[in-house]
């Protein structure tokens, strides 16, 4: 019988790389046998200087799980040092495994991308689960990033094709083609006009700023590719806004029933926020509205 979709296999576990970084060696020899025993190829480091070599020598590692108070590079610093990598799809997943948690220490990850914290001692099933979430959100962000790509080559190709339209529906009398940034500014205005109109309209969103609609938006693409995230993540998700700013604008989400706030069993001191069936709807109802509208913009006249 094939195993359900949403379930890793021991198969699976076993194309998908762990790096286990701690400076206590009975630890790191612990959590090995914890993940081999599923089927997880496991590579260990004892310190952050080590970790970060390995990890600059083997680009499949999917996930690494590190102690926070290492000598040297504390694990804080080898999150950041990541960003050196070449390429996102090389920066595995982050998990934190430590034993003295700090909010201070929780921020800066979250800001730099950790995706789970657990605390020592932490249950064989409880370490498993956070290994197989960060996995499969590994390999989202991958599918993700090929969709965005794609969408980047279209919107390319789109933008090429509207001011070629848009010359060659100039009268005859003009003389020659306008400079090509005249043409785009010219283009932008109409497409600005264009996504502001179906969005003004919306029910019952029509109402809202451009905080909140952005928002709503980085909840609905974590929706997309199944994706949780919770508060202090939304608040940081957009880079334009102040995480004060987002945590007011979620609350009032939350107060207008646009978006749903739930506690995470796992961590009395976290809420995720999700779309509200209401708002999902109406989202993808603006985005069908946008394509049209794009679609209307480029499209030769008769």
């Amino acid at each position: 019988m094939k195993p359900h979709s949403g379930m890793r296999t021991n198969e699976d576990a076993a194309n998908s790389r762990v790096l286990v970084i701690d400076n206590d060696s009975s630890m790191v020899l612990w959590v090995r046998s914890v993940l081999q025993t599923e089927g997880y190829d496991v590579r260990t480091a004892l310190s952050g200087e080590e970790a970060l070599a390995i990890l600059r020598t083997t680009p499949d590692v999917l996930v690494a799980i590190s102690d926070i108070h290492m000598p040297g590079m504390d694990g804080i610093s080898l999150l950041k040092s990541l960003g050196s990598l070449n390429g996102a799809a090389s920066v595995p997943r982050f998990i934190f495994l430590t034993a003295y948690p700090e909010v201070d220490f929780a921020v800066q990850a979250l800001r730099l991308g950790a995706v789970d914290f657990l605390v020592k001692p932490v249950r064989p099933q409880e370490l498993l689960n956070a290994v197989r979430n960060a996995v499969e959100r590994m390999d989202q962000s991958r599918v993700a990033m090929q969709l965005t790509d794609q969408a980047a080559m279209l919107a390319q190709q789109a933008e090429a094709l509207a001011a070629a339209l848009s010359v060659w529906k100039q009268p005859q009398t003009e003389p020659a083609a306008q400079p090509v940034e005249a043409s785009r500014g010219d283009l932008t205005t109409v497409g600005l006009d264009r996504l502001r109109r179906p969005r003004q309209a919306l029910e019952p969103l029509g109402e809202l700023d451009d905080v909140a609609w952005d928002l709503l938006l980085e909840l609905l693409r974590a929706d997309k590719t199944a994706q949780r995230i919770s508060v202090s993540a939304l608040s940081i998700s957009v880079p334009h806004i102040s995480p004060t700013t987002a945590l007011r604008r979620i609350r009032e989400l939350v107060k207008a029933g646009h978006i749903l706030r739930n506690p995470d069993p796992m961590d009395a001191r976290r809420d995720f926020v999700v779309l509200a069936s209401e708002c999902r709807a109406a989202l993808e109802h603006y985005l069908e509205q946008v394509a049209k509208e794009l679609a209307a913009a480029v499209a030769p006249r008769t």
